[in-house]
């Protein structure tokens, strides 16, 4: 198949810009007010209750501009709070730094590593607080205070722009960027702590939050580590709040415990684990403060969806297991084998068959009667002569008729005693030789099958060995969660994963013996509360006794469908479709055509729709599911069988779409106000062994819209389709009825408009 038209600009740019993973795109202007918000906050942060040299490691790992604004930033804090005069060797570092890095990047022409910003901050910084240092009294114990201020200012600038660069490729919540994140979280709890309204304290109430809803994702051991590291960095903020430690390390442990009921138990636990470690410790002069924090922090929990700030961190504490990553290349393994096997058999088949020669049928005669004849040393001038001059016209004979008689042979043959048995051992010959050519055809198309079958086993095995790329974590405490609930809806013997792809969306799969005590939709909403986010309807497959269910978060766009056909000359149509969701965020529509028309026409195209769709379903790719359909259609019939595949997958997230069409008439898209026509270059299923797979992939968005149809719909017909397409206010299913009725003009005198048709119209519209 081919598009006809090259895909426009516009529409490359939106398949760029969807394939970026999970990389931010923060627009120049939110950046520079974010730069400026962060550099007012990070001017305030305070190390052991002094001043911290962060806005300074701000201006090093941010690129000039954003290190301006970061610097403008500060610069009003230290207005707002009247501590310029103490922050001479700020005011003096951040705009050399901003300037050096500046020159640094236009010299060498690219960003700086984080390890050139942290030397360039650290070094920046010691330089300019030895300059501010020479208006007092230079001792030893000022240049050490100077030099560990600007280690420190080294070591925050390093982290810093290590994960400003994980977070512009994607990979903010990756295995190398923990450390990081982890550093840069402490720093940022050091800068909120700077802000208090009364009793509430910004750092406090921020650390708060994030201790309950790690222990609420990860369990008891996520909200203890994570209440550790925020109670080091309130002991860094000010050492009056080193007391906090053990009751953040002890509540994030408790609320993780409670975590498997719901959020309110996790919460409530947080809380009372907070106020009883007050408690323990005598109440001190701040403990109303820390339980008002945590109280606050604890209601915020609640009250917001963790969808609006788990997302990005979807695969922070949860990496796929390794057993799964070994699995997953096991697979790819074997395929690789698979692959090595058949390119191997191939090539052997090709060297044997170009070793085996077709018989010399008068070789053999003549070796098997003339060599025991005693006239054979004076029949001809050699035996070369009598096989060309007496034998070949009667192989030739035998060719064109399928026997020989003794009549048939030479004039010059009259007097041999040995003509009767020349004729038999030439139709003896003769028919051995037909025989191996017929064993020959056969072995052929055996090799042809087999080695169709191990690309199928080669494709399916790819295709499930690319799970880990797809889901890249997956979350253990909130399977057991799933886990426990399929339990108390009576499920036997099942099993549960709660997956996230590279866009931290959630995908729920099960596997279950038995029945459920509740509706599929009632699990769903379950579900919802569990995991605390939209869930769309499922899908479910049962097969030999086992469900398989699949959720995952409702998707961007929505689908409307519209579909209009009618039977050719026969009563039943045969045309057969299907309409189904994969249970990975994938809208398929799959369409067959059997050969001719009638009831058997419908048995093919039913039965190639009916394989298709569980195979789909059951998750093996598109590729080895026509691969097994199409070793199913030749070897089931001795008549011939085949049926076109026309299969439309949208994903519903991004809007990436795949054709797959085998022998299918033309499907029409509508991507960007232009229409583009899609064509099959390959036979339909069930006519040759080896099946070629044509595949296409496109990038649709809000409003594009496919038109999928028959060999029934005429090209007369596709002016009209290509107008409706592009008409305003046409629904689905307007536009399908409208393409048919234009088929079905003039009917009867027209012999080309008397097949099945068949017109599926699919338009996608953003939620």
């Amino acid at each position: 198949m081919k598009l006809k038209e090259k895909k426009s600009s516009a529409e490359t740019g939106r398949a760029t810009e969807s394939g970026r993973g999970a990389g931010m795109t923060i627009g120049p202007a939110s950046a520079l007010f974010l730069s400026a918000f962060f550099g007012f906050l990070a001017a305030g942060a305070r190390l052991g209750g002094n001043g911290a040299p962060l806005c300074a490691a701000m201006s090093a790992a941010l690129p000039a501009f954003s290190g301006l604004a970061a610097f403008a930033g500060s610069l009003a804090s230290f207005f707002l709070d009247g501590s310029l005069s103490s922050r001479v060797t700020e005011l003096i570092a951040m705009p050399a730094i901003i300037f050096a890095r500046a020159m640094l990047t236009s010299v060498f022409g690219r960003k700086l590593t984080p390890k050139a910003a942290c030397g360039l901050a650290g070094a920046g910084y010691i330089i300019c607080g030895l300059i501010a240092a020479m208006s007092y009294k230079i001792t030893a114990a000022l240049i050490l205070a100077i030099i560990f201020r600007g280690l420190i200012c080294g070591t925050a600038a390093y982290f810093s722009a290590k994960l400003f660069a994980a977070a512009a490729d994607g990979s903010v919540a990756s295995e190398k960027s923990r450390l990081s994140l982890a550093v840069v979280y402490a720093l940022a709890l050091c800068m909120l702590c700077g802000i208090s309204l009364g009793a509430f304290n910004a750092g406090r109430a921020v650390g708060a939050f994030v201790i309950v809803a790690a222990a609420f994702r990860y369990g008891s051991t996520g909200g203890a580590a994570v209440g550790a590291l925020s109670a080091f960095a309130f002991g860094m903020a000010s050492p009056s709040m080193a007391y906090t430690a053990v009751i953040a390390v002890c509540s994030g442990a408790v609320s993780g415990f409670f975590s498997k009921k719901n959020k309110l138990s996790a919460a409530a636990a947080f809380i009372g684990a907070a106020f009883a470690g007050a408690l323990i410790y005598g109440m001190p002069s701040d403990a109303a403060k820390l339980i008002a924090d945590i109280t606050a922090a604890a209601a915020a929990f609640y009250i917001i969806p963790e969808k609006l700030y788990s997302r990005p961190f979807g695969r922070i504490a949860a990496p796929v297991s390794a057993a799964a990553v070994n699995s997953s290349d096991s697979l790819k393994f074997i395929a690789s084998a698979v692959a090595d096997v058949r390119e191997s058999f191939a090539k052997a088949a090709e060297v044997l068959e170009k070793g085996d020669t077709e018989n010399d049928i008068s070789a053999t005669v003549c070796e098997k009667v003339c060599v025991s004849c005693r006239n054979g040393a004076f029949c001809g001038d050699s035996p070369e002569h009598r096989r060309e001059a007496f034998f070949r016209p009667a192989e030739g004979i035998l060719k064109r008729k399928g026997f020989i008689g003794g009549k048939d042979f030479s004039d010059a043959l009259d007097h041999c005693p040995k003509k009767e048995a020349l004729a038999v051992t030439f139709n003896e010959m003769y028919r051995l030789s037909q025989m191996e050519k017929r064993s020959g055809s056969e072995n052929g198309s055996m090799r042809e099958l087999a080695l169709e079958h191990l690309t199928e086993t080669e494709d399916m095995l790819n295709y499930l060995g690319g799970g880990t790329e797809t889901f890249l974590s997956c979350d253990e405490n909130l399977s057991e969660h799933i886990l426990s609930v399929l339990k108390r809806c009576g499920a036997k013997k099942p099993s549960a994963a709660a997956l996230f792809d590279k866009e931290g969306r959630l995908y729920i799969e099960c596997f279950y013996r038995g029945v459920l005590s509740e509706r599929t939709d009632t699990l769903a909403e379950r579900l919802c509360e569990i995991t605390d986010r939209e869930l769309d309807k499922p899908s479910s497959l049962t097969l030999d006794g086992v469900t398989h269910l699949r959720f995952h978060e409702i998707p961007v766009y929505e689908a409307e469908i519209g579909r209009a056909g009618v039977s050719g000359r026969e009563q039943v149509s045969g045309d057969s479709d299907a309409v189904f969701r994969d249970g990975l965020g994938n809208l398929c529509v799959l369409l067959s055509d059997g050969m001719g028309s009638g009831v058997r026409a419908a048995v093919e195209s039913r039965m190639t729709v009916s394989v298709m769709t569980r195979l789909l379903r059951a998750g093996i790719g598109s590729s080895a599911a026509v691969r097994m359909l199409n070793g199913l259609l030749i070897t089931k019939s001795p008549e011939e069988i085949f049926a076109t595949i026309d299969l439309l997958k949208i994903n519903l997230f991004t809007g990436k779409t795949e054709i797959v069409k085998l022998g299918a008439a033309q499907t029409f898209l509508k991507t960007n106000g232009t229409v583009k026509t899609v064509e099959s270059r390959t036979t339909p299923v069930g006519i040759v062994g080896s099946c070629e797979i044509d595949k296409r992939t496109a990038q649709l968005s809000d409003g594009d819209q496919v038109v999928m149809i028959t060999d029934g719909i005429c090209e007369e017909c596709f002016p009209r389709v290509r107008e409706l397409m592009l008409s305003m206010g046409v629904t689905a299913q307007d536009c399908a009825e409208r393409i048919v009725a234009e088929a079905e003009k003039n009917k009867e005198e027209n012999l080309s408009r008397q097949d099945d048709k068949t017109v599926y119209v699919v338009k996608i519209h953003k939620i």
